[in-house]
């Protein structure tokens, strides 16, 4: 295809109003270097023909304005008005690609996904300049580039989230039954699939909105504050804690783990290390610890927590532990 037949059938897109994103700016930088415009005399008197024949659009709709802007063109051509038309048809395309910008629909966003397997973590830097940290054996959807009015990500498992602030576009994270939504601020989300595994979210700065829409629970929580959601309730418990940075000591692979039951620490060591770990006595799941661990094996955490809590673990393949009070 010659370049006078490529200018004839991109003119003839424009007017048509299926031409692409590319395609309108090669139309665009042709009209801007031309030093006459006979190629595209034949688009404009076959448009010219067709737009006499049927009503002219709205002003509010893109092809009834760019529609509009064809007829005058060519009305103006007809005069052999050749400075003016020339100048127009440069600034009017220059008018039609903000309004190209401005109301053609988005392109569906390129979604990657980041993945973290046991024990390992990931920092991932989002289009926005958003850093995310995600936690062992979790994953995060995003896309590459923010597009729309609002930035929205996938989340499974557990991430930190140092969220770039834009106030015109709201930053959401769906994970699981949870969102969460913000402007700019840290904070953590712990959405684990496991039932046993609570949902949760706890804000370091700023400020953050968080649903669960299932249960149709709202909180909006500020610094040191937490929210949690745990399997088969209905409202979010909320505490303040006097440390929020601890919420995130998982990122220099460091366990704190204060007053918390047992039931709850064996969550958390089975999402860290990728392993299922049973307690078998309800009992003994709600008996509570408080200890810190930091760059310790599974076993040698298991160790320690056995002997504080005077009981003993079994193994299976290394991948199913036992907690038990009765001695093997």
């Amino acid at each position: 295809m010659d370049q006078s037949q490529r200018k004839s059938e991109l003119l003839k897109k424009y007017m048509g109003n299926t031409c692409t994103r590319g395609e309108f700016d090669e139309l665009f930088e042709m009209l801007r270097q031309a030093d006459n415009f006979d190629d595209f005399d034949l688009a404009f008197k076959n448009h010219w023909d067709k737009a006499s024949q049927v009503a002219t659009p709205k002003a509010a709709n893109l092809g009834g304005i760019r529609q509009n802007v064809v007829m005058r063109l060519w009305s103006m051509r007809r005069g052999r008005v050749r400075v003016k038309y020339a100048t127009a048809i440069l600034l009017i395309c220059g008018a039609a690609l903000f309004l190209f910008n401005r109301y053609q629909k988005p392109e569906a966003p390129v979604y990657q996904t980041a993945q973290t397997s046991a024990a390992k973590t990931k920092v991932v830097l989002l289009a926005d300049g958003t850093r995310v940290t995600l936690n062992a054996n979790s994953s995060l959807r995003y896309p590459d580039n923010f597009n729309a009015d609002k930035r929205e990500v996938y989340l499974t498992g557990e991430a930190y989230f140092e969220v770039f602030h834009d106030a015109e576009k709201p930053f959401v994270i769906h994970s699981g039954k949870l969102l969460t939504h913000v402007l700019g601020t840290t904070f953590t989300v712990s959405a684990y699939p496991q039932a046993a595994s609570p949902l949760n979210v706890t804000v370091l700065t700023g400020k953050v909105a968080v649903k669960h829409q299932q249960a149709n629970a709202l909180a909006v929580l500020t610094r040191g504050e937490s929210a949690t959601m745990s399997y088969g309730k209905t409202r979010f418990e909320l505490t303040k804690l006097k440390n929020p940075e601890d919420a995130i000591a998982w990122i220099d692979d460091k366990l704190i783990f204060e007053n918390t039951d047992l039931k709850q620490v064996a969550a958390v060591l089975s999402n860290k290390y990728g392993v299922s770990i049973i307690i078998n006595d309800k009992k003994l799941a709600d008996q509570r610890i408080t200890a810190i661990f930091q760059g310790q094996s599974l076993q040698g955490i298991l160790k320690a927590v056995t002997k504080i809590t005077h009981t003993n673990y079994t193994t299976v393949n290394n991948n199913t532990y036992t907690i038990s009070t009765n001695k093997q």
